[in-house]
């Protein structure tokens, strides 16, 4: 058996002596691993660098086993995140969640949000917006989508201000505002209104939506600790508002 295609470095893990376990992520595969012979060594652990753009050759006897695969650089981009004080955080907490998709499973909607959030975090340009829809849109492909199309109560499309975290449904601004309190707050940008501009307080309303529902739909399930890189970026997003006001 053997394929070739590009895609992304997720994650290594060390195998053995020098080699690694890689984690790639490419559109027409999704999220495929394979052993990397001398992965540990210099040259190549400079290439497996989580971001990074690469060319795979798998080779295995059989389609079910690990195999191996041989990568070559086409883009190397994690030093131009690793030059930003927020960017690698928001790498991070993408190849967090991408390490949670099903193996062998393409996913072309997430990989093709996923280059779109890595070509911003690379010019360090307007990412956390992108960021936020991309992990709506995780959840989505998941199973546990938001319903942000109308009013759970009434049914309207229109004023929806609030989700619901128990159902994860929207809820137009008069039928919430009584409970607003107990409801998250819908940043204009969520449901596609990039015309408002987007200010701290809505980039955290919207981090602390995808927090919510990831951590509980995700981590909480598996019983595994929520990433300490989308913590620290949501203090970070937090301190932004504190600075704006």
């Amino acid at each position: 058996m053997e394929w070739q295609d590009n895609g992304y470095v997720i994650s290594t893990k060390k195998f053995g002596e020098n080699s690694v376990i890689l984690d790639a992520f490419t559109r027409e595969r999704g999220r495929f691993q394979g052993m990397v012979k001398g992965g540990m060594g210099r040259s190549k652990r400079s290439v497996l660098q989580a971001g990074n753009y690469v060319k795979l050759t798998w080779r295995a006897r059989l389609e079910d086993q690990l195999g191996q695969y041989q990568v070559e650089a086409i883009k190397l981009n994690t030093g131009y995140i690793l030059s930003s004080k927020l960017a690698p955080l928001g790498l991070s907490s993408l190849c967090d969640l991408l390490k949670k998709l099903p193996d062998r499973q393409a996913y072309a909607q997430l990989y093709d949000g996923f280059e779109t959030v890595l070509e911003h975090l690379i010019e360090d340009e307007n990412w956390l917006p992108l960021l936020i829809k991309w992990q709506v849109g995780f959840l989505q492909q998941m199973g546990y989508g938001l319903d942000l199309s109308q009013c759970a109560v009434t049914g309207t499309t229109e004023n929806l201000a609030y989700i619901s975290p128990k159902t994860g449904r929207a809820v137009c601004e008069d039928v919430g505002l009584p409970y607003k309190g107990k409801l998250f707050t819908i940043p204009p940008f969520i449901i596609g209104d990039f015309e408002t501009e987007i200010s701290p307080d809505h980039l955290f309303e919207g981090m602390k939506i995808t927090e919510y529902f990831i951590k509980k739909h995700i981590y909480d399930v598996q019983n595994l600790p929520f990433p300490e890189a989308q913590k620290l970026l949501i203090d970070r997003v937090f301190k932004m508002t504190k600075t704006a006001t």
